[in-house]
């Protein structure tokens, strides 16, 4: 067991890239006995390093502390808290914790090393070692193109989520050029000298854009074999469960929905995503833009017993313009870019994307929401998550804020006699 925060019993538990359970810090051992009866579970998303995740966990969870004590004083001593580590890297110039200049080919190398397996590492050393070297030749950007795909190697777990899919398939050229291009409107590419410098620029926002998609798919994975499991494994004796994610792990902590164990009755009680970075059709049941299509979690919604909340806001670049931007390869001809957006848009865009979803700006910790069990809700954190972190990014990770916490709480509280 971790050192407690702001007093609340805190547990750390961590998983490999393939879902498996490395260490629960004594969670299921303790939970009988430790009078916990709300455990808050939070996992990052793109993360360079434990120290940032513990950063953002130390921060939601104090704040959460404080808040019990102001608004909901008869949950003192029942709640508890959990930190979820797992492999998730992303480009060093895009952490919110240590932004950067763009870094080199070779700083590229020993960020995201860690987050793959040794053959992983090998195909990555190529590739950044061409990203270096940016040969005038055709077949090297196509070797690294090949190379960057072998990269993916998590399942995407659901068709509404395949966006970015194109970049690894479409023909080389096409998928360079057009990336290039999107950086430049981003003002990280500029006055090439050839057209080799636009295309190996590309390659590396290829790479970019293939590790981030090897994430998403990873938390999936995560979420469904490992972090289930061991909820299945933590239910009974009256515990309720109250699910937060960021990002990438707003994808994990929603798929761990499907990996509960049947049999055992859900110990969901409430679900938080913030800036989720997968499909806003996730839950639709049908995909608006596909009748004939629920998305992948819909099935598994009724798990979490009151109500599923998804933060958004127009400052996150990450999800809204580059995650459908970068997907958009997969156009077709007759499709506009609007068309096309909606089509690949994320959560973090805007927010749960199905009919009966309702919609509420982010308010002031204890200012209340009209909250419904069973009820999809869109909260607009437009005024709050706002500040430009990162030229690729935007504030994506700006969520430490007192209004982000509330939303977790009064998701918690809903349709709970709070003077029991």
């Amino acid at each position: 067991m971790a050192a407690p925060i702001a007093g609340l019993p805190h547990w750390e538990v961590r998983f490999d890239r393939d879902g498996h359970l490395l260490d629960d810090d004594g969670l299921v051992a303790a939970l009988p006995g430790s009078g916990v009866r709300e455990l808050f579970v939070f996992c990052h998303g793109w993360n360079n390093s434990d120290a940032g995740a513990r950063a953002l966990y130390g921060y939601t969870f104090g704040e959460l502390a404080g808040q019990i004590d102001s608004f909901v004083p008869s949950w003192r001593g029942k709640v508890g808290v959990v930190g979820v580590f797992w492999p998730s890297m992303l480009f060093p110039e895009d952490a919110p914790d240590t932004p950067s200049s763009p870094s080199t080919p070779a700083e590229l190398a020993t960020a995201l090393a860690p987050a793959f397996a040794p053959a992983e590492q090998a195909k990555l050393a190529e590739i950044t070692a061409l990203l270096d070297q940016q040969p005038e030749d055709a077949e090297q950007l196509t070797n690294c193109h090949q190379l960057i795909g072998g990269l993916v190697t998590s399942p995407p777990l659901a068709d509404e989520d395949q966006g970015p899919q194109a970049v690894l398939d479409k023909p080389t050229g096409e998928v360079f050029s057009a990336l290039a291009g999107l950086a430049s409107e981003q003002g990280d590419a500029q006055g090439f000298p050839n057209p080799f410098k636009v295309l190996w620029h590309g390659a590396r926002e290829a790479l970019r854009t293939a590790s981030y998609y090897e994430m998403k798919n990873r938390g999936g994975v995560v979420g469904k074999d490992g972090l289930g499991p061991l909820l299945g494994r933590c239910a009974g004796n009256g515990l309720r469960v109250h699910l937060m994610g960021h990002s990438f792990g707003a994808r994990l902590v929603s798929f761990a929905l499907p990996g509960l164990p049947d049999g055992i009755g859900s110990p969901v009680a409430s679900m938080l995503l913030i800036q989720g970075a997968f499909s806003h059709f996730s839950f639709a049941a049908p995909i608006p833009v596909d009748d004939d299509r629920n998305g992948f979690l819909a099935p598994y919604s009724d798990r979490v017993a009151g109500p599923l909340q998804s933060i958004f806001s127009v400052g996150d670049r990450a999800v809204g313009w580059w995650y459908p931007a970068a997907s958009m390869l997969n156009n077709e001809d007759d499709q506009a870019a609007s068309d096309l957006t909606y089509r690949w848009g994320g959560m973090g865009h805007d927010g749960f994307q199905q009919g009966g979803a309702e919609q509420f700006d982010l308010r002031p910790a204890g200012e209340p929401y009209p909250l419904r069990s069973g009820q999809f809700y869109r909260l607009r954190g437009d005024e709050v998550i706002k500040a430009d972190q990162s030229p690729f990014a935007g504030a994506h990770s700006d969520i430490k804020h007192p209004e982000v916490v509330w939303a977790a709480l009064a998701g918690a509280t809903t349709g709970v006699d709070l003077a029991a």
